[in-house]
């Protein structure tokens, strides 16, 4: 007897299965203040995942088939998920000469796995309290130290090395610059070994730190500690009208989330996905 066939898996939409990173990275440099608040009423979303739902249109509170049934709320018949990145593990085709098993690579992969509030009836979506956002618990979580400002010079807004940052007492905007040197440290960019890769490649790098900073603090409706258009122009000059890698802009939204992570209270949720 024949078992059961499983329905083929359905085809990627042109409009999803094209965008780029740089796609993505576009939509984050484009939102609204707080916009990513949205989509996070039910569920936290990675950076790059919202940027997908929002190049899908989606302008309204998302979560799972399974993560909607724990708001007393069902997804509708018929209804038709949003796509989503999900990580996979893909074979190089190499062995690893140390443990003798095949290398892998992580690589995203957009699946159906999210359904908008429009698309599931039920009990009413409660009043969410975001969890606050904390400087002294971000810098605490990363594990990251402040010293003391010494720039004789005192012609930098700020600085990094190895787990240290330091802001000028007059920065024009300490907050920002905190953020962007939180995006330094994440990336990688201050490890003891990387002092070479950064001054040869300094625009990629600065390029990274203050698109960090602009993400995050736009995601924490944060205007007022920063100017959009000034950080946009700012990381536009030091692109020099070159597109970043996917490499270089996937370390981008991974800073952003950890830095945002790092710094709100622990709250019950699915998880980033």
């Amino acid at each position: 007897m024949a078992g059961r066939r499983r329905p083929p898996a359905a085809e990627i939409p042109e409009s999803v299965a094209r965008l780029t990173p740089a796609d993505l990275l576009e939509q984050a440099l484009t939102l609204e203040p707080g916009e990513l608040t949205t989509y996070n009423r039910a569920h936290t979303y990675s950076i790059r995942n919202q940027m997908l739902l929002r190049s899908q249109g989606v302008r309204e509170p998302v979560c799972s088939y399974e993560g909607w049934k724990a708001f007393g709320r069902h997804v509708v018949k018929g209804a038709s998920g949003k796509y989503i990145y999900r990580p996979i593990m893909v074979k190089t085709g190499e062995v690893d000469q140390e443990t003798g098993e095949p290398k892998k690579y992580k690589r995203f992969k957009p699946v159906k796995g999210a359904f908008v509030y429009s698309d599931t009836e039920g009990e009413p979506l409660p009043e969410i309290e975001h969890p606050t956002w904390s400087r002294a618990r971000a810098l605490g979580a990363l594990a990251i130290n402040e010293v003391v400002y010494d720039d004789i010079s005192a012609n930098t807004q700020g600085y990094s090395y190895g787990r240290n940052l330091a802001i000028n007492p007059v920065a024009r905007y300490p907050f920002k610059t905190t953020i962007h040197e939180l995006g330094h440290i994440c990336i990688g960019h201050t490890a003891p070994d990387a002092h070479h890769d950064y001054t040869k490649h300094r625009g990629v790098s600065e390029f990274q730190a203050e698109t960090t900073a602009y993400i995050v603090l736009n995601e924490l409706d944060m205007h007022d500690h920063f100017d959009p258009g000034e950080s946009r122009a700012y990381i536009r000059s030091w692109l020099s009208g070159e597109v970043p890698s996917d490499q270089a802009i996937g370390q981008v939204f991974k800073a952003a989330d950890e830095i945002l992570v790092a710094g709100r209270e622990p709250m019950s949720s699915e998880g980033a996905a």
